[in-house]
């Protein structure tokens, strides 16, 4: 087991597989194209340009660098976790408020928020593999890691 310290963003504990990638995630791209409207689909990466194309985001604990993209970030991600097809937790190098106000507005309207740790340090990709078992603790920033 491993254990990393980040710093919390938004509060919650949640666990799941690691889905890694180093490209920034685009939300928009990746979550309102028109696959996204098969019911089955509506978690599913649909952004072609993207290392994830066609990874399934639900439930795992999606580690990447940055958001990117449009204002409608937020509600994209409010959607996914309205639909509960969202991640289980966030664990990102770079925050930035677009990023935050779907799991904020989520948490205030049905209280489906998730939690959010960000971890800068470049050596998250060394020691987080696609799979491995992850928790998140968005309270304390704690990343465990169980390979």
């Amino acid at each position: 087991m491993t254990l990393l310290k980040g710093r919390p963003v938004f509060g919650g504990i949640a666990s799941g597989p690691a889905l890694v990638t180093k490209m920034p995630m685009n939300f928009t791209a990746s979550f309102t194209k028109p696959k996204n409207l098969i019911p089955w689909w509506r978690s599913q990466i649909q952004d072609r340009h993207h290392d994830l194309f066609k990874s399934n985001v639900k439930g795992c604990v999606l580690i990447f660098p940055t958001a990117i993209g449009s204002t409608y970030t937020g509600m994209v991600l409010l959607e996914l976790m309205y639909q509960e097809r969202a991640p289980a937790a966030f664990v990102v190098q770079n925050i930035d408020p677009l990023l935050v106000s779907g799991p904020v507005i989520a948490d205030i309207w049905f209280g489906k928020g998730i939690p959010i740790v960000e971890y800068p340090g470049e050596d998250i990709y060394d020691k987080i593999s696609n799979d491995d078992w992850v928790e998140v603790n968005g309270e304390t920033g704690e990343i465990e890691i169980r390979e």
